[in-house]
């Protein structure tokens, strides 16, 4: 079974300021609403779409790519038996103030792969609070 994903955004860990202005010229894109997550960052828009997400991390010096996202419509549970399967480390998020399900995946070679969701109840248990941790997960 197809999850049928699409790409939603690619995100970075960066100094404040080193990436934006670059990808708001090459890509066209503006910086745009952000979840209150209790770490700084920017999200930049292409029309209605937060394609490029902005992490931001003062203790870098040059920008580091973080995680590449996907979508799906497939609820959060079968994404979940899914990642499971593959036997490959996850954690488990909630964006705040949605009921978007962040699930990512640390691939082999450290590549991560995060998988939104949908999540219209509490149906999988959150391994990661951005509230607690203060931090995107990793």
């Amino acid at each position: 079974m197809s999850l049928d994903l699409q790409f939603d955004h690619i995100a970075f860990n960066t100094p404040s300021g080193v990436l934006q202005a670059s990808l708001e010229t090459l890509l066209g894109v503006a910086p745009g609403p952000r979840p209150p997550f209790p770490f700084p960052g920017e999200w930049l828009y292409q029309d209605d779409q937060a394609l490029v997400h902005l992490i931001q991390r003062d203790d870098l010096h040059d920008a580091q790519l973080s995680h590449l996202a996907l979508r799906t419509n497939h609820p959060a549970s079968a994404v979940l038996e899914r990642v499971r399967a593959s036997g490959l480390h996850y954690r488990v998020a909630v964006v705040p103030q949605e009921m978007t399900c962040q699930i990512f995946v640390t691939l082999p070679g450290g590549l991560v792969l995060e998988l939104d969701t949908p999540m219209p109840g509490r149906e999988v248990e959150i391994t990661h609070d951005y509230q607690q941790n203060q931090q995107a997960p990793a």
